[in-house]
């Protein structure tokens, strides 16, 4: 095989290796933002029932305000019968206890629904609030790692860089130049495919002429894919392969 060759599957595990990184650059912030947003959503949910907890428990202060209320007003009518001199001031009076009494029998009847109301509603709360505690503590620790890792990729890729930069000038120029043109069209960064015993390029899995996979296997120049432009390599049986 070409000096060539070899140095260029070097090269090629170290570009995906960057790729790699490059990709989690972009990725990682946005699985970040994917957790945060699971969390403030449990949130949102759990905070919106307490909300309408509130709200219920307010409805139930201001019925219970009317009993109250009522209940003052039923005591001084009941009060006004003992000073009652004709029959039209008790038909009054009367209708007046009444009134109340319906006013009270009323409320007591919606503050007791509104209790009941009440009481899922904290049962709902209790629920979320469960379910928030759960998804935070699932995703908090992936957050740090993330942004730990997210920190960490510059320096990673700048170690890495620093392997690339030792293969680099052992490359031939116009060898380097192919490879980086094709790569620089992938959005896989291979540039590079793996010919093994099969004669199927590991890119576009065309099946290779035989005359062409010879050619291939005895490495003497740079073979191109006529199907994908990829460069081909010949990789024997029990070889490493570049991922």
């Amino acid at each position: 095989m070409l000096e060539d060759l070899k140095l260029l599957l070097q090269l090629q595990e170290i570009d995906l290796r960057i790729k790699e990184q490059e990709l989690a650059q972009e990725n990682f912030p946005v699985m970040v933002q994917e957790l945060k947003e699971q969390i403030a959503k449990a949130a949102a949910v759990r905070d919106a029932i307490s909300e309408k907890k509130a709200m219920a428990e307010q409805e139930r202060q201001n019925w219970e305000e009317q009993v109250a209320k009522a209940q003052a007003g039923l005591e001084r009518s009941q009060e006004r019968l003992n000073s009652i001199k004709t029959n039209r001031e008790y038909d009054a009076v009367h209708a007046e206890i009444e009134a109340q009494k319906n006013i009270i029998n009323s409320a007591e009847q919606r503050r007791k629904n509104i209790s009941n109301e009440i009481e899922k509603l904290q049962n709902a709360v209790d629920e979320q609030q469960a379910e928030f505690d759960r998804i935070t503590a699932e995703n908090e620790p992936k957050i740090v790692e993330l942004q730990e890792k997210i920190a960490a990729i510059d320096s990673t890729i700048a170690e890495i860089t620093k392997e690339r930069d030792v293969v680099i000038p052992l490359l031939g120029k116009h060898v380097l130049r192919q490879y980086d043109l094709i790569r620089s069209k992938r959005k896989t960064g291979k540039a590079i495919s793996i010919i093994e015993s099969n004669r199927t390029c590991s890119i576009c899995y065309k099946v290779l002429e035989p005359q062409l996979f010879n050619e291939i296997k005895r490495g003497n120049k740079v073979q191109l894919c006529q199907n994908c432009g990829s460069i081909m390599i010949w990789q024997a049986a029990g070889d490493t392969v570049i991922p």
